[in-house]
């Protein structure tokens, strides 16, 4: 909740997406999801969230029916997003939260727990991945607005 001083209660409510941005062991970046992605976070008090990141550029299907794709649009979609759902815990002690992850679009996160860095400033919340590859991946979302 807005002006909550826990982690938790900052981190309640819904964010949109201001940025995706993958930093590789090299230096380079990466913006997977293109300089304008799309995407919306909640997190709900009982300990709920979902996540949902897309490129705003995806080319629409062509027969305009939603399972008649050809294997290029069905591959520009998923390649350009992302979501999952589950649920979360928030650890105040590293400013983390533990998610896990009941279902993907990414069916390799299945059933997987996860951790993300967070960090709140005013209206703008960052979620930090640091896979084991070397790479780090920082999401920023903005506060929606009420």
């Amino acid at each position: 909740m807005p002006g909550s001083s826990s982690l938790k209660g900052q981190l309640i409510g819904t964010w949109m997406l201001a940025s995706w941005e993958q930093k590789k062991g090299d230096g380079t970046k990466v913006q997977r999801y293109g300089e304008n992605p799309l995407g919306i976070a909640f997190f709900d008090a009982g300990g709920r969230y979902i996540i949902t990141v897309m490129r705003a550029d995806r080319p629409k299907y062509a027969s305009n029916a939603l399972w008649q794709g050809t294997g290029e649009e069905n591959k520009a979609t998923a390649d350009g997003t992302i979501t999952y759902f589950g649920t979360y815990s928030v650890s105040e002690a590293d400013s983390s939260i533990a998610i896990h992850i009941d279902a993907s679009s990414f069916p390799n996160w299945n059933g997987v727990d996860q951790k993300r860095i967070v960090a709140i400033a005013g209206d703008r919340l960052t979620l930090t991945v640091r896979p084991p590859t070397g790479e780090t991946v920082d999401v920023v979302w903005k506060r929606a607005p009420s």
